[in-house]
């Protein structure tokens, strides 16, 4: 089952990439480790384990929330965690990961956006939000980090 899931999901990194355009197997793979960075942070949110964000971002993690004209910055995974977790538990939490859009500079760097919706419910109060974030990745010692994020919370409600 865990070859099939990844086969399909190189099919799919394949697919959306340009037809002309010609990637190696490493690149995929590249592609397939970077996805999945993202998709395991809207998972570990899901699960409230804020505390296990340090799989997912670099210890040296540079955030800037983007809320409106707003710019909050966090400097460091550890730091992110302690604020993400002081802001409070919702009862529910739902993390949808859209479409990602990768260019890579070189072997161990790239950028791309990703697109995420976001639903949270606390005593029945249901909140939506659009969020659009702009990443930066590392490959350090053969793994790719998260080490810069733009996050930008486009509507809330």
């Amino acid at each position: 089952m865990k070859k099939l899931l990844a086969t399909m999901m190189m099919l799919a990194v394949v697919m959306g990439i340009h037809a002309q355009q010609t990637i190696s197997a490493q690149e995929m793979s590249d592609r397939i480790q970077i996805r999945a960075l993202v998709d395991n942070y809207a998972l570990l949110s899901d699960q409230f384990k804020q505390e296990n964000y340090n799989e997912v971002f670099h210890k040296d993690l540079k955030l800037r929330i983007h809320m409106g004209e707003n710019v909050n910055e966090i400097n460091g995974v550890d730091n992110m965690i302690n604020i993400y977790k002081a802001a409070g538990a919702v009862d529910i939490s739902f993390h949808q990961t859209g479409q990602q859009v990768l260019d890579f500079t070189d072997s161990t760097h790239a950028s791309g956006w990703v697109y995420l919706t976001a639903l949270m419910v606390n005593q029945g109060n249901a909140r939506h939000m659009y969020i659009r974030y702009f990443d930066k990745y590392e490959k350090i010692d053969g793994r790719w980090w998260i080490v810069e994020r733009d996050q930008y919370i486009l509507f809330s409600e």
